[in-house]
Parts: structure tokens; sequence; C-alpha cells
């Protein structure tokens, strides 16, 4: 969608009896999106169209055969050399270290004991101010392991055994209530939720996890 393109932005959820229409610039949309969280494959957008204006008489004519014009693409013709090569031997890429340089954390196990006692002594975060979200208190504490998993260790994800353990106390939620809890974000596009192994694991949306 090009910029200065009116659009619409649907989102429904029939569980939580919740439903999002945005109207209006693209830009405007999608900045809301992204600060209610609904950003990424969530939701359905929509360009307005524009009614085309009526021809007159004069522009109709009395011809009714094919145009022999042929049509047009809008911008300069693609010019291919103008794309950058990038030339690399398969298997060559040092994935670690190109991480490094890039700024990103290595893998490193997670000490859960460790991150037990750090969420038992630091003080409760302030809650989420997002009106889509049915618990703020639970989602900020949410947001705090995830953002210590993700960033301090390296992880992408945490299953719900871990999560639970870290903060069942401290949001009042047992493991059925946690995993409603989870999926509920999941159903909202703030959490990916990936099976496998075990038990599930839950991975933060970049977007919501930077609106910590």
């Amino acid at each position: 969608m090009s910029q200065g393109e009116n659009v619409r932005f649907s989102f429904r959820s029939h569980q939580d009896s919740i439903e999002v229409v945005l109207q209006g610039d693209a830009d405007w949309v999608n900045y809301l999106r992204s600060d209610l969280g609904l950003k990424g494959a969530v939701g359905f957008t929509r360009p307005l169209g524009k009614s085309a204006p009526r021809p007159d008489a004069q522009s109709m004519g009395e011809s009714t055969g094919p145009s022999s014009a042929k049509p047009t693409l809008p911008g300069p013709p693609p010019d291919p050399t103008s794309i950058p090569s990038v030339v690399r031997t398969v298997g060559d890429l040092d994935i670690s270290a190109r991480a490094s340089e890039l700024g990103m954390s290595s893998q490193t196990d997670t000490d859960m004991a460790a991150l037990a006692e750090f969420i038992d002594e630091v003080d409760p975060p302030e809650p989420v101010t997002n009106i889509l979200s049915s618990d703020p208190m639970a989602e900020a504490w949410l947001q705090l392991i995830l953002t210590m998993v993700v960033r301090e260790h390296g992880h992408t994800s945490m299953s719900l055994s871990d999560i639970e353990n870290l903060i069942g106390e401290k949001v009042n939620k047992d493991s059925v209530e946690i995993k409603t809890f989870l999926d509920r974000l999941w159903r909202i596009g703030k959490l990916e939720r990936i099976h496998g192994g075990a038990e599930d694991h839950y991975a933060p949306s970049p977007s919501w996890l930077e609106s910590h």
C-alpha cells in the first residue's frame, strides 16, 4: 500500500468480545496498530476504493471497439543492475560472529533459579497500558521475564511450565489459567505459540516486547 492511501483495518475476536476497526491514512492506521499491539499477520487490511469520474458524452464518442493504447506501468522501468549482488560460499557464514557484530546476544543456558530469585526481589513492574489487555499486571510480569530470556540469554521462546513457575504465584494463576492467558495473547498477535516436544513454548512479538 502506498503512502497517503486510505485503508480500513479490521480485527475481531469473538472469544474475547473484541472488535477493532481503524480507517484512514495507511501510515496513521499502521501507527495505531503498532500502539495496540496488532502488528503482523493479525486482522485484515484493505484499501478503500475511490469512485472513478463518470465520462461525458464527448469523451465516450461513438466507438465501442477496444482501445489500441498499451497500458503503462507506474514508475521507472526496472533496472536489475541496481540490485547489489552478494556472493558467499555455502557454509562459510559464521552465524555467531555475525550475530555479535549486529549486537545480538549469543544463546546461553538460562539459570532458572537465579531468574526466580530475581523475580522475587525485583519491584513489581508497571501494568501495561494497552486497551486490549485483559490482565495488565500479568502481562507486565510476562514482558519482564521474556525480556530477560530474550535479551540476556539469547533465547527466542519460553516453555509454559517455566512461565508458570516464574510468575504463576505473582499473577495468582494456576497452570490452566496461565495457558488461557498466554493463548489469548497469541490470538491477538502479541505472542507466537510453538508446538513440539513435551509442551508448548511461547515467543514474544518484537513490537510487543519493545513496548516494555
